[in-house]
């Protein structure tokens, strides 16, 4: 009984903390873009013309300054986490596939880390 909790308990939080972290960040874009249009909808009501309003957007909407290449530092972690998470199912319900995985999974992250070091290395020497 304790250790169907416990599977039980962990699937929840493996599967449920990435959606509700998914959710989030949805729901903040979406309310991102709802105050971008109510703001339009307000300059249009006070009688400023289409001309002020497009300026306006156009500075609301301004490039953003280059980011650095961090998309095999993200992944890393990510694949580092999944991991740990892994390792935590592993050691809970003492089934050593998941601690081979979680030992794959940690030198792979690893992996993906080291690449975006050199390559931001690179980046900065080129």
């Amino acid at each position: 009984m304790q250790d169907t909790v416990r599977i039980l308990a962990t699937l929840i939080l493996m599967i449920g903390g990435p959606v509700v972290l998914a959710i989030i960040v949805i729901v903040n874009k979406y309310r991102m873009a709802q105050q971008k249009y109510e703001k339009i909808h307000q300059a249009l009501e006070s009688g400023r013309s289409l001309e002020e309003v497009e300026r306006m957007m156009k500075i609301m909407e301004t490039k953003k300054p280059p980011r650095r290449r961090t998309g095999f530092f993200r992944a890393g972690f990510i694949v580092i986490g999944l991991s740990l998470a892994s390792l935590v199912v592993g050691l809970i319900i003492g089934v050593e596939a998941c601690l081979a995985a979680a030992g794959g999974g940690l030198v792979f992250g690893l992996a993906l880390v080291a690449v975006w070091y050199v390559m931001d290395r690179n980046s900065k020497t080129a």
